[in-house]
């Protein structure tokens, strides 16, 4: 019985306790958590502008942890007004809601960096044709663009921006500018109108930087067709019966020479092309190349009567080779010297 009693106490004490807890937050000094987010839209792009949150009590109070965003509220709405993002980077804020000084909840603003997106490649490269194309584009605040040359006409509108080309009776290949300029910056892109056989096709001197007996740089000159044969382009020898294929890009409008080509023979030798991509490497392999652009150069035109002005540079480390070998299979097994050996390759258009 003893033990009973002792357990009958415990528990009145017990019971006590928690009576005088309960009777201590009876005096409402902590109020309950109970705003709640109804709706928000708080994403925002670079341009910025109004929207609005919806809680479920009429606001007291409602501010931004960050001066670019405004806020204002009536009732359960705020209206929360974002300024333009002038910035390259994306940026994020808070707005901080009350209904009272106790209850309150926060709600994150995001803002995108602008954005300028535009599908045009460096050169843009036509036929002597007049040509329209168009690229998709993109952009916060718009994009400007011109023409540095008439016979281009550029625009900007509604996504895209559209480039036209007049036809070109120049009697050569031409090269133009548009300018692009938008919150990212300027970009000038090349617009080329080109065509092999009424721009490319003719007389060339081929020029190479070698070396003479005293191991000292010289510039010879070697003049060359540049030809169709059998469906082939070939670039000819004109003193002599050499000729080997090249190749031409009309999308880049430029000229290849790869290595391994059969080109003739030539004092009881069989000539063949070794091409050297960097400086002090060449190879046989007819799957390397050289390569390079055709540009007109009126200032050469006009210095050197005897030059057209169409040209094209291979890049003065590639090297060209014509090499010896014992047998038509152009390969280094079968090498036995150069008969042709320089640098700087160029190919300079003669006038006819």
């Amino acid at each position: 019985m003893k033990i009973v009693k002792l357990h009958s106490i415990i528990a009145l004490g017990l019971f006590a306790l928690l009576a005088a807890c309960g009777n201590d937050n009876n005096d409402n000094s902590v109020d309950l958590q109970t705003l709640k987010v109804v709706s928000a839209k708080t994403s925002f792009d670079a341009l910025g502008g109004k929207d609005t949150i919806l809680v479920n009590n009429d606001v007291k109070k409602a501010y931004a942890l960050a001066p670019w965003a405004k806020v204002n509220s009536n009732g359960k709405l705020v209206v929360v007004t974002v300024d333009v993002n002038q910035d390259m980077q994306s940026r994020h804020t808070a707005v901080v809601i009350k209904a009272t000084d106790n209850d309150s909840t926060i709600v994150a603003i995001d803002q995108l960096g602008p954005v300028t997106q535009i599908d045009l490649p460096e050169n843009i490269v036509f036929n002597d044709s007049a040509n329209a194309v168009s690229y998709k584009a993109k952009s916060t605040f718009g994009i400007k663009i011109s023409s540095l040359n008439n016979w281009i006409t550029a625009n900007y509108a509604n996504g895209e921006v559209s480039i036209s080309t007049t036809e070109n009776n120049e009697g050569h290949l031409r090269t133009g500018q548009i300018v692009v300029e938008s919150s990212m910056g300027k970009d000038t892109i090349n617009v080329t109108q080109i065509d092999l056989d009424r721009d490319i096709l003719g007389d060339y001197y081929l020029q190479l930087v070698e070396t003479d007996d005293e191991r000292k740089p010289v510039t010879r000159n070697y003049a060359v067709k540049l030809v169709k044969e059998s469906k082939k382009l070939m670039l000819k020898f004109t003193n002599n019966d050499l000729a080997f294929p090249v190749t031409y890009s009309a999308e880049k409008g430029g000229l290849s020479v790869a290595g391994g080509q059969y080109a003739g023979m030539f004092d009881n030798n069989h000539i063949g092309t070794i091409v050297g991509p960097s400086d002090g490497q060449t190879s046989t392999s007819t799957t390397v190349t050289i390569s390079g652009k055709f540009v007109y150069n009126p200032e050469r035109a006009s210095k050197a009567a005897f030059l057209e002005g169409t040209e094209l540079s291979f890049g003065k480390e590639p090297a060209f080779v014509l090499g010896k070998f014992s047998s038509t299979v152009i390969e280094y097994k079968n090498y036995k010297g150069y008969l042709i050996y320089g640098n700087d390759a160029q190919l300079f258009k003669r006038k006819l």
